[in-house]
């Protein structure tokens, strides 16, 4: 693997991303922010994958996994905290989708529980009147969107770090209850 400048500075901005989504998530409850910090642990393994060049097969495992974590945290946040039976079982099709990915080799069994985790985000920011969540569960789509092409990795880091970032992000409070 060749290392060029732009595929270390997307790992770099990812494992920044994820330093800076595991401060930003400390106002956040205990049932959101466990999930987003966990989250950014993964994305922070998969940006030093990149840097070590095993990003191709690391994606595999972290990527369903850390969407996963990031569905349960958004849902946790916008909507009612699933109960905790629910949530394990999210984590766990995360990671058999990313086992069976590995064992099979059909990347597509990593990439539906992505695909999925990004829509419940975008239903959950919907609900929460929230647009940044929308947009993150949008480039969490995009992620798994661009991790099909060969050669596109470091589109698929800049897209889960302004997923990971829009997730962890506290919400601004409005005009209104300043003035209170």
């Amino acid at each position: 693997m060749a290392f060029d400048s732009l595929s270390i500075a997307a790992a770099c901005a990812l494992f920044a991303a994820s330093i800076g989504a595991w401060v930003l998530s400390a106002p956040l409850r205990a049932s959101a922010r466990l999930y987003v910090r966990f989250a950014a642990m993964l994305f922070a393994a998969l940006a030093a994958a990149g840097l070590l060049g095993l990003a191709d097969i690391a994606v595999l495992f972290l990527l369903p996994l850390a969407a996963a974590s990031l569905m349960v945290g958004a849902v946790a946040r916008f909507a009612t905290p699933l109960p905790v039976f629910a949530a394990s079982l999210a984590l766990i099709l995360g990671l058999a989708g990313g086992f069976a990915a590995l064992l099979s080799g059909a990347t597509m069994l990593a990439l539906a529980p992505v695909m999925f985790a990004a829509l419940v985000v975008m239903a959950s920011g919907l609900n929460g009147a929230a647009v940044i969540p929308v947009l993150a569960g949008m480039a969490l789509l995009g992620s798994s969107l661009v991790f099909l092409e060969q050669g596109a990795r470091e589109g698929l880091f800049l897209f889960c770090a302004a997923a990971l970032v829009g997730l962890a992000k506290p919400r601004a409070r409005s005009a209104l209850a300043v003035q209170q």
